[in-house]
């Protein structure tokens, strides 16, 4: 499935939140950051819990790591992205949308920015609910029920359905 030109504007803003904050990768915490920077539906809904991300700006910047001229995603940031064409399909897109890739980050477990949201008391239904207040989706239930279970998701079985 193809990627939204705003995901892709988002994507490559991370790798340049990833450079500002001297990381040598790109993680769906960057992708977090760079989602802030940009106009989409994912961003509307940081905005309006007033969520800026300081405290994860903070905890990601650091002197002592070297910049290197090759960003790499992380693995799981890369099964994110992948995992996100599941998302667009859920909800009858035809390309995938940044909330689609937050959608992915809240449902797995293994997902680092998932798992900072979560903290932060926002979860896949929470989420969902707020998409729904900005644009109409209309969900396949049958798969929503499998992208929408933690473990079914962190056991790849997306990749099967």
């Amino acid at each position: 499935m193809e990627f939204d030109s705003e995901l892709e504007k988002i994507i490559a803003n991370s790798r340049l939140v990833a450079i500002d904050l001297n990381s040598e990768y790109i993680s769906s915490f960057h992708f977090l950051i760079a989602t802030l920077k940009s106009n989409n539906v994912a961003q509307k809904i940081f905005k309006s819990n007033d969520w800026k991300f300081q405290k994860l700006i903070e905890l990601l910047k650091s002197d002592d790591k070297k910049i290197l001229s090759k960003y790499y995603l992380t693995k799981e940031f890369n099964n994110v992205l992948k995992n996100g064409s599941f998302y667009a399909r859920i909800y009858s897109d035809k390309k995938v949308n940044p909330e689609h890739i937050i959608l992915a980050m809240l449902a797995d477990k293994n997902s680092y920015a998932g798992n900072y949201l979560n903290e932060i008391e926002m979860d896949y239904f929470k989420f969902k609910k707020e998409c729904e207040k900005i644009r109409s989706i209309k969900s396949n239930k049958f798969l929503e029920f499998f992208g929408s279970n933690k473990r079914l998701v962190s056991l790849g079985l997306l990749s099967i359905i």
